[in-house]
């Protein structure tokens, strides 16, 4: 059974990174420098090279986010190995949305410098230009985060 969950987590971690740099190398070949209106006024698909960190933060440190970036992906693996049997499924599955987010952002800062970005959501937020790696990241750490409120929020219940 666990030997099922590893696997399911590791082709989910592939399958998101490979969909995540086929889109992106379709970005740069079909839209570079450009934008498609999907939905007017709602959504945009436009090319940005993000040379900062999530959304567009900071800027031109490309070592030092590569550095920052394979320290966390490091970490994220460590804790995943270290505690097996001890983190729940959903927990699991935030981690390896972070790590597939994480991987597949580090790849753009490797090989091109910076990260592709390309969902824009501007014609109704003021919101920075982002992609699906970013929306990985995002999603894994909003369910850790109501993970542990709920578990809080339980065990003050229990008191």
């Amino acid at each position: 059974m666990k030997n099922k969950k590893n696997i399911f987590f590791i082709l989910m971690v592939i399958i998101i990174i490979i969909l995540d740099q086929l889109i992106k190398g379709l970005i740069i070949s079909k839209l570079y420098n450009n934008t498609i209106v999907l939905i007017p006024k709602i959504l945009n698909l436009t090319y940005v090279e993000n040379t900062g960190a999530a959304f567009g933060i900071g800027s031109s440190s490309t070592a030092m986010f590569i550095i920052v970036n394979a320290i966390i992906i490091g970490l994220i693996i460590y804790f995943i190995h270290s505690k097996k049997g001890e983190i729940s499924k959903i927990i699991l599955f935030a981690l390896h949305l972070i790590l597939a987010g994480g991987i597949g952002n580090l790849i753009d800062r490797i090989f091109k410098g910076f990260v592709v970005d390309y969902i824009d959501i501007n014609p109704i937020f003021k919101f920075p230009v982002f992609n699906l790696a970013d929306i990985c990241i995002t999603i894994g750490y909003t369910i850790i985060v109501i993970y542990l409120i709920t578990n809080i929020i339980e065990e003050r219940r229990k008191l």
